[in-house]
């Protein structure tokens, strides 16, 4: 028998950890951290700490699989499984036309960052716009805020430097994404504290961040945006802004003012539940801490205002100053993709929706932060001339993970055409014509690509230097199998549907950059013939990249902030005529004005460190601490409805209702249900209430796309939803 120790690093989720996995004749058989590393230092999640569990899951599907006509699953070959969904989609889009075609591509679908560039050369090449993702379902209104703000053009005020952190809504020590670097959380967060930063943490619940934070906030959910009004006014109020920075580059400060004007901190402490003193504090602490930054998680973005929420945090940062100046050098400069062009000036606004593909439905078009996931449900559903007739489904479980569930699995239904690629029978699965067996992580090669475009994803993301890895395949697929790449199984379609495929490199600022390169439609590539195409403009090149297996920090050349130049004119809006007159509104009629009556509790989203949104929670090591997601509720909140924990509940909106299994916790604040979305997985002919400890409960099914939603992105309200809770009739 042969030992081998080798290293790769996890694509569980986007913090990317390094890793070692042990091999024993090819076939791992463990996985741990890299000490060695200099970003992770050993760092390595539960998560991830069972990849060879889900390599060698006993549910994990080794052959694709095709649907017959009573409704069970069969394996098939992948190269059948190609030929006959190619000939269906090539009928559908000549009968319907190229729009009735559409994909979706969920928080997997970046495991492989070959699959994202060849995903998109496929739909631009078949004709269609009608492309999804999960960033529409999770925090769209970042990138909406930032269309309607402008873009500085140099970085954020980078962690290691910062005095002061300001986290609403997110709890990095778990979701390890954003406010803290990418890497070791714990780490650098005790190493920031120690060398003096303050950490505000503004959360419904006393999460394992917010115990460590130097002020805590808990407010009744959906206020954030008041909060941050509130917060703004005093700053401006106080004259504790970087007027020479506004005067300079921000356009819009009067109309700001005027806007947050009635958010005074005692009309917030009101509405928010929290003492006026505390927002006063916590204004003062992050404007006078000179540098740092704000930033948010999934919970606030879900709460029914997303992008009036984020373009105020925005704002915040903006007035406050927190940007790179001349001079200063870029922390994270990047590494595996081109060069950011750090420059002391600002890019102006630019559309943030009304452009691109007209949706059917509620007047909805593309938007900056892509296509409104949550319109596709009724695109399908929609009779008429543009019904979407196909779906493929990458990397994602709609089922499970879309709001309005019940509407989701009707269009399922209804589909002429549903493809799930998937590593096991998900909901989605079990619903879909065919389902492709894709390769595991640690089948595939890879590179830290979509790891290091999260720096432009929003304020606090991102790694804390010019850090990358490429990892090969780490070892084959089990014997007997017949596996693809997802990027695989698209270059297959377009091979038999004739579609040529031109890979385009992501534009970091504006527009990609270069010409398109065409694939060879006879010889399929490799991956890494794919990340070589990726990485052509890189700062760093892929041959130099593959020289360091254990990953590693590209320090030189240094990158150092550019002065403006010559006549350039542009300047960040904080002043936006949308957004003010979005928040006047709010101003007018607080949020829990318009909730029904009837329901007096609020449930609240939270993330789980044993499950990864869909994933991860049928894993052996993870199923002992529970497959479903608790109803979690204060003790105190429990007594008074007379529950214990443990009981089955049933968990009612004004639009449907779940079960769920109540436990206790006392770091929330009381009157909230607090639960991990995409939970809930369905069969076919059945409901998951009647295995509600097995596969937990979907709080997608208690939120309607249709109404109470962000008017900007279409995102509902998936948190802060109105409920009321009784014990379950058994």
């Amino acid at each position: 028998m042969t030992h081998e120790t080798r290293p790769s690093y996890c694509r569980f989720c986007f913090n990317a950890c390094a890793m070692l996995v042990d091999l024993e004749d090819g076939k791992p058989v463990a996985v741990r951290g890299d000490r060695s590393n200099p970003v992770y230092q050993g760092y390595f999640c539960v998560k991830g700490q069972q990849l060879v569990e889900a390599w060698r899951h006993p549910e994990r599907l080794l052959r694709s699989q095709k649907r017959d006509d009573n409704g069970r699953h069969a394996p098939i070959a992948s190269d059948a499984a190609c030929d006959e969904i190619a000939q269906k989609l090539t009928e559908i889009r000549e009968r319907y036309g190229p729009r009735s075609i559409a994909l979706y591509s969920g928080t997997f679908s970046t495991a492989n960052p070959a699959s994202g560039a060849v995903v998109t050369a496929w739909m631009k090449a078949l004709g269609s716009r009608m492309a999804f993702n999960s960033n529409t379902i999770d925090q769209p209104g970042k990138a909406l805020a930032q269309a309607l703000h402008g873009m500085w053009m140099a970085p954020f005020q980078d962690f290691a430097t910062s005095r002061v952190a300001l986290l609403i809504g997110v709890n990095p020590l778990v979701a390890m994404s954003g406010g803290i670097p990418q890497g070791n959380p714990g780490r650098f967060l005790s190493d920031a504290l120690a060398r003096g930063m303050q950490l505000i943490v503004i959360d419904p619940r006393r999460t394992e961040t917010a115990r460590r934070a130097t002020l805590h906030l808990q407010p009744r959910p959906g206020e954030d945006a008041a909060i941050v009004a509130g917060l703004l006014r005093v700053i401006l109020e106080e004259g504790l802004h970087d007027a020479d920075f506004c005067e300079e580059n921000v356009d819009g400060l009067d109309a700001l003012r005027a806007a947050v004007d009635p958010f005074t901190p005692d009309v917030v402490a009101s509405r928010a539940g929290v003492p006026a003193e505390q927002i006063v504090q916590a204004a003062r602490i992050f404007a006078g801490a000179g540098r740092g930054v704000a930033t948010a998680g999934t919970g606030p973005n879900m709460s029914g205002n997303g992008t009036l929420f984020e373009y105020l945090l925005l704002s915040l940062n903006t007035v406050c100053g927190r940007w790179l100046r001349e001079g200063e050098r870029v922390a994270n400069p990047g590494t595996v993709v081109p060069p950011f062009p750090a420059i002391a000036q600002a890019m102006g606004p630019w559309p943030a929706w009304g452009f691109g593909e007209k949706l059917r439905v509620r007047g909805f078009t593309n938007t900056a932060a892509g296509m409104p996931t949550t319109v596709l449900a009724d695109e399908i559903l929609l009779e008429g001339d543009g019904r979407v007739r196909a779906l493929i489904n990458l990397g994602g479980n709609p089922v499970a993970a879309w709001p309005d569930q019940r509407k989701t699995i009707a269009a399922m239904k209804k589909l002429d055409l549903l493809v799930q690629i998937d590593i096991k029978m998900s909901a989605t699965a079990k619903l879909a014509d065919y389902v492709i067996a894709p390769k595991h992580s640690l089948e595939m090669a890879g590179i830290t690509l979509n790891q290091d475009y999260l720096a432009l994803y929003g304020v606090g993301f991102g790694y804390p230097e010019a850090y990358g890895q490429y990892t090969p395949a780490i070892t084959e697929p089990p014997e007997g199998s017949d596996l693809l790449e997802e990027w695989e199984f698209f270059y297959e379609l377009a091979k038999r549907m004739e579609l040529p495929l031109a890979l385009r490199q992501m534009g970091l600022v504006g527009p990609a950059k270069g010409e398109p390169v065409p694939l060879d439609m006879e010889l399929k590539p490799t991956s890494e013939e794919i990340f070589a195409i990726l990485m052509r403009d890189a700062r760093i090149s892929f041959e130099e990249l593959k020289r360091h297996p254990h990953g590693a920090v590209f320090p030189d050349p240094p990158v150092f902030v550019a002065p403006r130049q010559e006549g350039w004119e542009g300047r960040l809006a904080v002043g936006s005529g949308e957004m003010m007159e979005a928040l006047a509104k709010l101003a007018e009629r607080p949020r829990a004005a318009s909730d029904p009556e009837g329901y007096p509790l609020r449930l609240i989203s939270r993330r789980m460190m044993n499950a990864y949104n869909s994933s991860a929670r049928d894993l052996p090591a993870l199923r002992a601490k529970g497959r479903h997601n608790p109803a979690f509720v204060h003790p105190d909140t429990l007594a008074s409805l007379g529950l214990a924990p443990g009981d089955v509940v049933e968990i009612a909106s004004d639009h449907a209702s779940i079960l769920g299994v109540v436990e206790a916790d006392a770091t929330l604040r009381p009157g909230l249900v607090s639960m991990s979305h995409a939970f809930g997985d369905v069969a076919p002919d059945a409901t998951y209430d009647d295995a509600v400890h097995e596969v937990g409960s979907n709080t997608g099914r208690l939120t309607s796309v249709e109404r109470d939603y962000d008017p900007f992105s279409g995102l509902p309200r998936m948190s802060d939803i109105p409920v009321r809770m009784v014990r379950a009739t058994p």
